[in-house]
């Protein structure tokens, strides 16, 4: 961040004191994306088990490989989409112009396995306006094992070969010589360690130990053992143990997305009604990758003059659809410029199937609908169904219920969609003669359902957008449910007048996190190594390990001079029989700011400090940060001239204090040496959640504490991201990272608690 002189839409904020500064400069929050365009993906996938190497992968496993696969598309500011099951990604998917990662991950993580593998894939990508495709190479993520089965015909009885890493080890015996062994390793392990063993003709045991150093995933350390047989009796001395490093070059699988069947400037997932038969010309979109090889098209019986069954990229077939008024025209070929922009060739395929208005008006009325179903193949052998399907007469028109309740609340896309108390649920309305409409909800196992409905203005809104000129339209509409229980599983349904319930979904309500010590009952001490030799530290926490309290502060930097900052009170309290004492003082002339945050002071750099800022989080979301606190502002401020660029403070006047509260994806390191400084910044993308208060003057009476509760703002990269951490820091000098403000400025706080709506 940029030396701020103006203070137009910047806060500052600080725990520092003589080695440990806290509070940091913070700037307004980012928009979630810039102002760039937008473009759509395609994400080419596909698992092709007929070129793993190491093993053919049939159909099932093939299958199930598909269906487990998980894709992660993800920004600087996190998680954008998540997939599982590669025949649900969509056949373009919208996203903000910029650069991006796509991960897919499949199979079984284990330590150590004959039978489970582990694919993944990583990419980075860009996406630029327009069309865009990326083709996902997901690779085999084991390192791979095996034994040459000649080492059988070496004279060693009963042979069986280890291998083995910490977590886990493989053998090998006359059995199972024919397979092929999978080890994850995990993040401490470089080598395979392996071991032979038998029983030589002379009744002698034979074992030779050794390790495969710096084994690489996608690798095959093949084993083989050799001897000159006449050596065998006399002990073994010449049995060889060679081991081949063979990287695995063809376990590549490639990720392809299938056809794309899409309707022209309409779903083709609706009818396409006119109950008058006045149609227009209706284009079908088909895009195939690494070519098309057939597109074959049957037609419903009602249907006439037309053979069902024939693939319709057959020039006969295309001069018959052409007399009967159905047009199919090819875009020139090319390749995939998004692909080759990410350094890939994909040729690709596109057509369009043109039913024209002469030959839809054409056809007859019909009490059923007319459907026409293309069964796309491509290059890949993938294959994408999709069907037209006209109604030219009321009773051929669909009849939905009049509200579905549609998908289940995903969270992990959504996770702000389910809070403590409440949930926002999403249902269908089909039809805008629909009334009474809402949502019936329960906790999983009652018997008994409550009722909820939208707005009287969704209501109208989701009417108002389901009159359309073709038969049905679904629209959204959303239900808040409100007073429900913390940790609850709850079950929910759409629902109409004259229609009780569509299908029934889940979701469980997100847990309460209570903050430890909270009311800063415990206390205790350790012994800390300063510039001027060991010194007992304070600290909020009932055992003296400042690695295990969940909060801290700086009085291991104020301990170099003897001198605590924070620490327990009986003068003030809320609750309990003590409150925390913050209060700045000025040791060895600079100012040390009394300070308190949930995290740990790590080390002393010099005369300055290095936190962490953060505690393990429950991802919850709640709506303030309520506690009790008194605060008195010393006076006579006094500025370190090299810092009052820094400073939003009047030198000699009244001293400001501050609390913030943060929720993250990641604890957040602070360093205030300032040839390094590094402060909190709530624009930080690991930054989900964000507010402070600044008191520049006295709050609250005399001798008491007063309640205070501080919203908690959530950026739009919390509705993708769930937070991990959480933080709350407290400065009565918030400019003390800077060594600026008055001694005598005094906190008093207590019963610390996170509000949930």
């Amino acid at each position: 961040m940029a030396v701020m002189k103006k203070f137009i839409r910047c806060i500052s904020g600080a725990t520092a004191m003589i080695v440990v500064a806290a509070l940091l400069p913070a700037c307004s929050l980012e928009a979630p994306f810039d102002a760039a365009g937008e473009g759509t993906l395609t994400l080419n996938t596909d698992i092709r088990g007929d070129v793993v190497k190491t093993r053919a992968i049939g159909a099932e496993d093939l299958a199930s490989l598909r269906e487990n696969c998980v894709v992660y598309i993800e920004n600087s500011k996190g998680l954008i989409q998540k997939f599982k099951g590669l025949d649900n990604i969509p056949a373009e998917i919208r996203l903000r112009t910029g650069d991006y990662v796509a991960e897919a991950w499949s199979g079984d993580s284990v330590s150590a396995s004959f039978s489970s593998k582990f694919y993944r894939g990583y990419r980075k990508f860009q996406i630029a306006e327009g069309n865009n495709s990326l083709t996902l190479n997901c690779n085999i993520a084991n390192v791979v094992v095996s034994v040459d089965p000649a080492s059988l015909d070496v004279d060693l009885q009963d042979l069986k070969v280890t291998f083995s890493h910490s977590r886990g080890e493989l053998q090998f015996t006359q059995d199972n010589i024919d397979s092929k062994g999978y080890f994850m390793m995990p993040n401490a392990d470089k080598d395979l360690n392996y071991k032979v063993e038998g029983k030589m003709a002379n009744g002698s045991n034979y074992l030779k130990e050794g390790v495969i150093p710096n084994v690489q995933r996608a690798h095959e350390y093949a084993l083989k053992i050799s001897a000159n047989q006449a050596s065998v009796t006399e002990g073994g001395a010449l049995i060889k143990i060679v081991i081949a490093d063979i990287p695995l070059i063809e376990e590549t699988v490639d990720i392809y997305a299938p056809p794309a069947i899409k309707g022209d400037g309409f779903n083709i997932d609706e009818q396409l009604v006119s109950l008058d038969r006045a149609f227009n010309d209706t284009r079908i979109y088909v895009r195939g990758y690494n070519g098309i090889s057939s597109m074959v098209m049957n037609t419903s019986s009602n249907f006439t003059n037309h053979n069902s069954g024939k693939n319709i990229l057959d020039n006969s077939v295309k001069t018959e659809l052409m007399n009967q008024g159905i047009k199919i025209d090819k875009l020139p070929a090319s390749q995939d410029a998004g692909a080759a922009a990410n350094g890939v060739s994909v040729p690709v395929d596109e057509y369009y199937i043109t039913f024209t208005k002469n030959f839809l008006e054409s056809l007859p009325a019909s009490s059923e609908e007319y459907k026409v179903t293309f069964i796309v193949t491509d290059g890949n052998h993938r294959q994408k169904s999709a069907s037209l399907r006209i109604a030219n007469d009321p009773a051929a028109v669909e009849q939905l219920p009049p509200v579905t309740t549609g998908q289940a609340i995903d969270t992990e896309k959504d996770p702000m969609a389910v809070g403590a108390y409440k949930a926002t649920v999403t249902c269908l309305l089909n039809t805008s003669d629909a009334t009474g409409f809402g949502v019936k909800y329960r906790r999983s196992g009652d018997s008994a359902w409550q009722q909820a409905m939208p707005t009287s203005a969704n209501q109208a809104a989701a009417r108002r957008n389901a009159r359309n000129t073709r038969a049905l339209e679904q629209t959204p509409y959303t239900v808040v449910l409100t007073g429900l229980t913390p940790d609850t599983e709850y079950e929910y349904a759409a629902f109409a007048d004259g229609y009780e319930l569509g299908d029934i979904r889940r979701f469980r309500t997100e847990g309460i996190f209570t903050i430890p010590n909270a009311s800063f009952e415990d206390w205790s001490s350790y012994t800390a190594k300063t510039l001027l030799g060991n010194r007992s530290v304070v600290i909020p926490w009932s055992v003296g390990d400042k690695n295990a309290s969940f909060w801290g502060s700086g009085n291991e930097g104020s301990a170099t001079a003897n001198t605590t900052l924070t620490n327990k009170s009986s003068d003030m309290v809320h609750s309990g029989a003590f409150a925390a004492r913050l209060e700045s003082k000025s040791v060895m002339n600079v100012l040390a700011a009394g300070n308190l945050f949930v995290g740990t002071y790590v080390e002393t750099d010099g005369t300055n400090g290095v936190l962490s800022l953060g505690r393990p989080y429950n991802g919850s979301h709640p709506a303030k940060l309520r506690f009790w606190v008194n605060y008195r502002p010393g006076s006579g401020v006094s500025i370190k001239s090299e810092n009052k660029d820094f400073v939003a403070l009047e030198e000699g006047g009244k001293d400001h204090g501050q609390i913030y509260v943060a929720l993250t994806d990641e604890p957040i390191e602070i360093r205030t040496n300032p040839s390094k400084r590094k402060l909190f910044d709530p624009e930080d993308p690991h930054v989900l959640a964000y507010n402070q208060v600044t008191w520049t003057d006295n709050f609250g009476p005399d001798g008491a504490l007063q309640m205070f509760e501080l919203p908690i703002n959530y950026n739009e990269r919390a509705k993708t991201k769930r937070p991990t951490h959480m933080i709350i820091v407290i400065s009565a000098s918030k400019y003390g990272d800077f060594f600026s403000g008055a001694s005598g400025s005094l906190f008093y706080l207590d019963d610390f608690e996170f509000v949930y709506e």
